[in-house]
């Protein structure tokens, strides 16, 4: 009898204990849970601290200490790069505008002189590679601008469906010399929307070049009123462009030229997101069967 009071009461010390670990154990997954949201949402340089009650719970917290500070190691060297690369292209881009701009002015004189066929057409090729030049460095500029917040929005009431059809007319000629119509398909009604007519204006050209640099025809344009959005949308048949490429169309560099023929930086697009969101507004590229299209969308003033 005293042998199973003795067997009853160890094992329900035993029950006891092991119930209590338990609950300690998860009071403390529960407060590491804590500790990583709140790391998460604050983005703190603090370290994971816990209670050395279990080892094997103090091990995984001594092992995620380690890889956050591995990780913000990784993020600080990432910001510095980025810092340095962006002092660069603004100093590259300063650097080279003058020479450019001089070599420019000589190719004009040349133009004007007399030339024969050939020398003419030697000319104005070294004019357009100049001007290709002088477009790269002014992305180049602009981005780093944008990367280092940089760029002051003066932000105010803009009609979206006027600064589009200003930059459908800005491209009349290439379209023209493509020898293809664009599909038009503008609202009536006043497009308004609160953001910089500038950088606007900027979006609407880039997605427009590139269309027109890597589409092969069936350029559509669109701007709709939804009830709460404009959306703008500019599409073209493409060959250069699959699936894969979607994801990373917008980051900084990327291009679908992969043998650079057309001279492009792989910024224009970066460029359009940070401007589009800067403005509160989304975007999103998508292929269906060789139709490319950039989805463009800002939230509307209601009156």
């Amino acid at each position: 009898m005293i042998l199973l009071w003795i067997l009853t009461a160890t094992l329900t010390l035993l029950c006891g204990t092991a119930i209590w670990k338990i609950v300690i154990l998860r009071r403390q997954l529960h407060n590491l849970r804590q500790q990583i949201d709140f790391m998460h949402e604050r983005d703190t340089q603090a370290e994971l601290r816990i209670a050395p009650i279990d080892s094997n719970l103090a091990a995984l917290s001594h092992s995620i200490n380690r890889l956050l500070k591995k990780y913000r190691t990784t993020g600080r060297e990432i910001e510095t790069n980025d810092a340095l690369l962006r002092e660069t292209i603004t100093s590259l881009s300063h650097d080279l505008r003058t020479p450019l701009a001089t070599a420019n002015g000589y190719i004009q004189l040349l133009l004007e002189e007399q030339l024969s066929a050939r020398q003419r057409e030697y000319a104005e090729i070294s004019g357009e590679r100049i001007a290709a030049v002088k477009n790269l460095l002014n992305q180049l500029f602009e981005f780093a601008r944008i990367e280092a917040n940089e760029l002051t929005l003066h932000k105010e009431q803009v009609n979206v469906n006027n600064v589009l059809r200003d930059a459908l007319a800005s491209y009349y000629s290439d379209f023209e010399n493509r020898h293809c119509t664009p599909q038009i398909d503008i609202a009536d009604q006043a497009s308004m929307i609160w953001g910089d007519k500038d950088a606007l204006a900027r979006i609407f050209s880039n997605v427009i070049y590139n269309a027109l640099i890597h589409g092969d025809g069936n350029y559509m344009i669109s701007c709709i009123n939804t009830e709460q959005q404009c959306c703008v949308t500019v599409s073209n048949r493409s060959s250069t462009i699959d699936a894969a490429d979607i994801p990373r169309l917008f980051d900084r560099f990327y291009t679908t030229d992969r043998s650079r023929t057309k001279k492009t930086t792989g910024l224009g697009l970066a460029i359009v997101k940070k401007l589009v969101e800067s403005m509160e507004g989304t975007i999103s590229a998508h292929l269906k069967e060789q139709q490319f299209e950039i989805h463009i969308c800002f939230p509307l003033l209601h009156k």
